[in-house]
């Protein structure tokens, strides 16, 4: 595995694995760009192509590339090293042929997904049952490339078929139900059923487009619920994951923009008509957490949910939602109340003018305002601005507030003074995400991070290693901790009055987890004392060494303290005298 990872490195570079998911610029020796993981306005995430390092100082997450993309793609440590071996064409069977350690229980479940998958797929195009539902799906306006495509398929009319299939595959019936294929109604597992029958299914993948759950549609008119869901297993996390977005994610990057949609159908529907950035929340409320997702790829997010109540009132909390981040919100109306999967059906060729039609959520929630209440009547002119109010006190920029009050004025026929007036005496609930980014409350900063005096001093000395040769004498590995103790020997070995070889060659003479760690040091000293020089580092060095070697020899005056204590207890008398000689000896260190 690690000549793997030491290949994989040689061949891609972290800018290049980087620049997939951030918008980077120059800056000095490093490249900057937003943090991918955290919402923020000024850049605080670095990339260094010489420590083949990218690390965001304002949350502390980051690496090398396999951290990196475990942190961005949600994935441990294999599944990024297998992501990063099918880019770079490094062949991994040699590694996969020494693993000896049977399948974890999140193996088994991506299996038996993905087995389900393929046997409802299966169901559906070869069995008389399924070729009705295959009829149904034609008549929706799904052809078979789309269906093949997304894996759409058919569960069987019946309690036993899906899981017995399943354990005659070798599954037992405990991985059966903590899958969420199969129920038992005892506290046993000995008698199950299938959960999903005689329903269309459509299976919901991650974002490396591993199937990790189902949702079932119903078939039947008196069929309950209309939407059978997985239940939340160690692979699926209904909020961690959009419908679609495997499929969409190249054509999200390359337009920066991703369209929202509500359902399963009106992803595939809109998919086949040519929105191929379309992704859909699967079915429940969107969450922070899906956002997060398009959040390092995308400028600008579409909201095409449905048009009745629950279509707006869903809207409404993805815009506030969306506030936690940068994006520019836009909302496309659909002509007489259709649903998107309608829309796409009937008039496929007009949905790009559609797009490009879309209004910004500000100016959609205005004029739906305007429609629903008229301006007529004095109590609903106080109606449309209450619950505008909320968006308007949201926005920051002053020049858009008074465009929308100017636009009120117009509208509603009251002096612009008497809108300004009410908004002053109108405060945002404490729950509105909004707070976060006004003047109402202070910006929610991630914790800062405080590294150890070794750690800095490590830093120190990789990023100043000229320096290093006049504290030599002073410096040796007792005054690190374990897990920099290897780093600084390396250094030391290394060492020949000038500095160590070049950085790069350095860190690849290290193990992988130590280099990552020396990586991150360097960085950091490079970002915060850069520029200071190497007199001002000198300084900060001595500081450092004083602290720690105080550090130490108060810990040691602690331990010989304790023995003295022991030893006198237990009439070791020589003991005694010598332990108190070292005590002595220490503290006469100290006071010179």
């Amino acid at each position: 595995m690690v000549d793997a990872v030491q290949e994989i490195k040689a061949k891609l570079s972290i800018e290049d694995v980087v620049r997939q998911y951030v918008q980077l610029k120059k800056a000095g020796r490093s490249l900057k760009g937003l943090c991918p993981f955290h919402a923020e306005k000024s850049p605080s995430f670095v990339v260094s192509p010489e420590r083949g390092i990218a690390y965001c100082f304002g949350c502390h997450k980051g690496g090398d590339i396999f951290a990196f993309i475990q942190e961005i793609e949600g994935v441990d440590f294999v599944d990024a090293l297998k992501l990063l071996a099918e880019r770079t064409g490094v062949e991994l069977k040699q590694y996969e042929a020494q693993r000896s350690v049977p399948k974890d229980e999140k193996e088994q479940l991506l299996q038996v997904h993905e087995l389900v998958a393929r046997f409802y797929q299966k169901q559906l195009l070869e069995t008389p049952d399924g070729k009705k539902v295959l009829d149904y799906l034609h008549n929706r306006g799904l052809n078979d490339e789309t269906i093949q495509n997304f894996k759409i398929g058919f569960a069987p009319d019946s309690y036993e078929t899906t899981h017995t299939m399943l354990l005659k595959e070798g599954f037992s019936k405990k991985m059966l139900v903590s899958s969420g294929l199969a129920l038992t109604q005892e506290t046993t597992v000995d008698k199950i059923y299938d959960r999903f029958r005689g329903r269309l299914m459509f299976p919901i993948s991650d974002h490396m487009g591993r199937v990790v759950g189902f949702g079932g549609r119903a078939l039947k008119k008196d069929q309950e619920p209309k939407y059978l869901n997985s239940p939340e297993t160690a692979i699926y996390h209904k909020s961690n994951v959009l419908y679609g977005f495997s499929h969409s994610k190249p054509a999200i990057k390359e337009q920066k923009s991703v369209i929202l949609v509500e359902g399963y159908m009106d992803m595939t529907t809109a998919f086949q008509a040519g929105l191929t950035n379309v992704v859909a929340t699967s079915g429940t409320a969107l969450a922070l957490q899906q956002l997060r997702h398009v959040q390092p790829f995308v400028n600008t997010i579409y909201l095409a949910f449905d048009m009745d109540n629950a279509g707006q009132e869903a809207a409404k909390r993805a815009f506030d939602l969306t506030q936690e981040f940068d994006f520019s919100v836009k909302v496309i109306t659909l002509p007489q109340g259709k649903d998107i999967a309608e829309f796409a059906k009937e008039h496929a060729a007009e949905l790009p003018q559609v797009i490009a039609d879309a209004l910004t959520y500000g100016d959609y929630f205005y004029n739906k305002l305007i429609q629903t209440y008229g301006t007529d009547d004095i109590m609903n002119k106080r109606k449309i601005l209450q619950e505008f109010f909320p968006f308007l006190s949201s926005l920051k920029s002053t020049i858009q507030k008074d465009e929308y009050i100017r636009r009120f004025a117009h509208d509603l026929h009251i002096h612009e003074k008497q809108i300004y007036d009410e908004l002053k005496n109108f405060k945002l609930p404490l729950s509105h995400p909004a707070r976060r980014y006004s003047g109402l409350d202070a910006p929610i900063q991630p914790k800062s991070q405080k590294f150890s005096a070794d750690s800095l001093l490590m830093g120190f000395l990789l990023e100043f290693p000229r320096i290093a040769q006049l504290f030599r004498d002073r410096l040796t590995d007792q005054y690190f901790s374990d897990d920099l103790k290897p780093i600084y020997k390396v250094f030391s070995d290394q060492y020949n009055g000038q500095g160590v070889q070049e950085v790069k060659d350095f860190l690849a003479s290290l193990p992988h987890e130590q280099a990552e760690k020396a990586s991150l040091l360097s960085l950091y000293i490079h970002e915060i004392y850069g520029e200071v020089g190497e007199e001002a580092a000198e300084h900060e060095m001595k500081v450092l060494i004083d602290k720690i070697v105080k550090m130490s020899d108060r810990s040691k005056r602690n331990e010989l303290q304790q023995k003295i204590e022991i030893a006198e207890k237990e009439g070791r008398k020589d003991d005694y005298i010598k332990l108190l000689q070292e005590l002595h000896d220490l503290n006469s260190k100290v006071l010179r």
